[in-house]
């Protein structure tokens, strides 16, 4: 089943409420409406500085703390996989799927269990 653009409306309005860090991935909390568990590289773009980081490496998460409390503007996902969220300060967290075959990302909404791979 591929996700659709009403499954992930169900991160509006919401939002990034919680990040959870563990080992092999880290575990994004929007609300109580929908998550994110990240186990592949992603970026932050905050005021047009990029950094990279890996959902498998937790030292990489206090990256993502900068979104914390932020509300969620517009959640994309384009036909390479990579998800985009776009937050209200214009800071944008993209997350880049590794064609491995593997669970790259797993978006849970109230709906259903989206698990992204690419090959």
């Amino acid at each position: 089943m591929m996700i659709s653009d009403a499954d992930l409306a169900e991160m509006l309005p919401s939002a990034l409420t919680g990040v959870t860090v563990g080992i092999g991935s880290q575990i994004l909390l929007f609300g109580d409406t929908a998550s994110v568990v990240i186990q592949c590289p992603f970026v932050t773009d905050i005021d047009r500085v990029c950094k990279w980081g890996h959902g498998e490496d937790a030292a990489t998460s206090l990256l993502l703390f900068d979104f914390l409390n932020l509300d969620v503007e517009a959640v994309s996902i384009d036909g390479f996989g990579v998800l985009t969220i776009t937050f209200s300060t214009q800071t944008v967290l993209k997350l880049f799927p590794e064609r491995n075959g593997l669970e790259s990302y797993v978006v849970n909404t109230r709906r259903d269990i989206f698990p992204i791979l690419v090959w």
